[in-house]
């Protein structure tokens, strides 16, 4: 079974057990929009990572290679997970709970969050970047056919819905 995290529209492939994780922090890596969350239409390359991995037809050693590398980086990432939900938590306490509140009561949550993220970032790229070197070029090439292809779907979704209504319909 797979595992996906998804972090806003970025998603990590992890070779486990068949769940989706959501948080509520984004990045645009691999084309995604930076929203808190996905949203219809919203499946930037990175979104679409481990599908993209399934329409490449990876041989069995290449599944092998990518659940080996996802597993290294699962260790890291999983404690991300977790402080960047105490973190994100903390903030929503102070934003929702009583009293005056200024900015810089804030700003330690805030910052503590974006090198969270970054360093989710990081790891995650990381990985992408190890599962990237399993591939063979004519995969990369497939990839690469695939990308165009999902990103004028895209567009001719947000054409039809307006980008407004494509983003607004999973609010």
């Amino acid at each position: 079974m797979k595992q996906y995290l998804v972090v806003g529209s970025m998603v990590m492939l992890l070779a486990s057990a068949g769940i989706y994780e959501r948080a509520a922090f984004a990045g645009p890596l691999f084309g995604g929009r930076g929203h808190g969350r996905a949203r219809m239409g919203d499946a930037g390359p990175g979104m679409l990572f481990p599908v993209m991995l399934q329409a490449l037809d990876l041989t069995p050693a290449q599944k092998s290679q990518v659940a080996d590398i996802m597993a290294r980086h699962r260790a890291n990432v999983e404690p991300l997970f977790k402080q960047m939900r105490a973190a994100h938590e903390a903030v929503a306490g102070k934003l929702f709970g009583p009293g005056t509140l200024t900015a810089k009561d804030l700003a330690p949550g805030i910052e503590q969050l974006g090198r969270l993220k970054q360093q989710l970032l990081q790891e995650w790229t990381q990985a992408a970047l190890e599962t990237r070197a399993v591939l063979t070029s004519e995969q990369l090439a497939k990839a690469a056919q695939v990308k165009q292809r999902l990103d004028a779907l895209h567009a001719e979704m947000e054409s039809l819905l307006g980008q407004d209504a494509a983003g607004s319909a999973a609010d």
